[in-house]
């Protein structure tokens, strides 16, 4: 069943007007009665809609992020390109859209009631996995591609930049430089090797 105009409208003006002000105070000084106001809508559809604040931040995260999930399964489909190339491309791709919508990033991770390969993250995983495979073979590729994408996460990124005091271009040269480790290195020789067949 359709959701109602006036509730799409709804659930859209909450969106735009959540995200302004986290943009303009800081997502820690943002409740949900100031979105409210900020929409123009009762207190109540806001909660009816979200459930409560990580509902919200959830909804604005995945938000921010179908973009950059919709590119990279393309970068990671591309069989024009290499493997290693893809691979590279798609940590380019994550490192810039975490940068870019770091507090937003950060409070989901915190959040989140689920695991951070959600809305539509999963096949993208999968993916870089699967090329993992490719390009090491014998490798124990879920756990290298789950190491590079840890190294993504907004709450390490945010610890480098804001925490530790490192520049921007120091970390997304040695984040990229870890992908790079990832599809040049070969298999560690503690690493399993998979049985014939």
């Amino acid at each position: 069943m359709a959701e109602r105009a006036d509730a799409v409208r709804n659930r859209e003006a909450i969106l735009v007007a959540a995200k302004r002000l986290i943009d303009e105070r800081g997502i820690e000084a943002v409740c949900m009665d100031d979105v409210a106001v900020a929409a123009g809508v009762g207190k109540g559809t806001v909660f009816r809609r979200f459930g409560d604040r990580e509902g919200l931040i959830e909804a604005l995260a995945l938000r921010a992020g179908e973009g950059w999930r919709e590119g990279a399964a393309v970068v990671l489909a591309d069989e024009s390109r290499s493997a290693a190339d893809r691979v590279r491309l798609f940590a380019e791709g994550l490192f810039d859209h975490v940068l870019g919508t770091l507090p937003l990033v950060r409070a989901f991770e915190q959040v989140s009631r689920a695991h951070a390969c959600v809305g539509g993250m999963e096949p993208v995983r999968a993916a870089l996995i699967g090329l993992v495979e490719r390009l090491v073979p014998g490798c124990d590729a879920e756990i290298r591609a789950e190491s590079l994408l840890v190294n993504l996460r907004a709450a390490h990124i945010h610890y480098l930049v804001h925490e530790r005091g490192m520049p921007v271009e120091r970390v997304r040269a040695g984040v990229l430089g870890l992908a790079e480790d990832l599809v040049t290195a070969r298999r560690d020789a503690g690493e399993p090797v998979p049985a014939p067949g």
